[in-house]
């Protein structure tokens, strides 16, 4: 697939109407473009790199067949988002998938020792699973709540066009969702003995 630069990027909308005139070409700026943000998102949701991959793949699809019916009046960003979203929380439930339990957390805080030898990075890596894995707990739909406000930036209104979901329902649902993940790390470092004791 051609890989453009994003420096000369010319706008999605550029690309689409491209596209829309027969130029079927321009499609693989538009994936080299959003392609990140969108497994990114995929990923959260699914918890996995092979559902992340097959998610993104159906997306773009599903993006390209529609590309007529998207109205220009949302980003294509958001529109994109809002498949992704949807295909992320079809998949999970088509495998049902169960939560991690509390007692899956993955490492105490001496197995991250190896990957740095500055006290600080350690502990930035430690923290990044503590907060992977609390993530996890979460369910799907609140998963992805969490990956477009915190980590794709979006405000409320977008949140609403990609979930569906009420501005006020949104925010309800994100505060609970911080709040369970506050309490898994919680939980999760009390049985992490060794996390409390400072390296000499």
């Amino acid at each position: 697939m051609r890989q453009s630069n994003k420096m000369d990027y010319k706008g999605d909308l550029y690309y689409i109407k491209e596209i829309l005139k027969g130029n079927l070409n321009a499609y693989s700026y538009i994936v080299d473009r959003h392609k990140d943000h969108a497994y990114n998102l995929a990923y959260r949701i699914c918890g996995n790199r092979e559902d992340a991959e097959e998610v993104v793949q159906d997306s773009f699809l599903k993006a390209y067949s529609s590309l007529e019916g998207f109205k220009m009046k949302s980003t294509f960003s958001t529109w994109l988002f809002r498949i992704v979203y949807n295909t992320s929380i079809t998949l999970l439930r088509q495998k049902k998938r169960t939560p991690v339990s509390i007692d899956d957390f993955p490492a105490e805080y001496s197995d991250f020792r190896w990957i740095s030898s500055s006290e600080e990075e350690t502990e930035m890596e430690y923290r990044k699973t503590l907060v992977n894995f609390a993530l996890q707990k979460l369910n799907s739909e609140d998963r992805g709540l969490i990956g477009l406000y915190y980590f794709e930036e979006l405000n409320f209104d977008e949140i609403s066009e990609v979930t569906g979901l009420s501005k006020s329902n949104i925010k309800v649902r994100l505060y609970r969702a911080r709040q369970k993940m506050l309490e898994t790390i919680q939980n999760a470092e009390k049985n992490s003995i060794i996390y409390h004791e400072k390296i000499s």
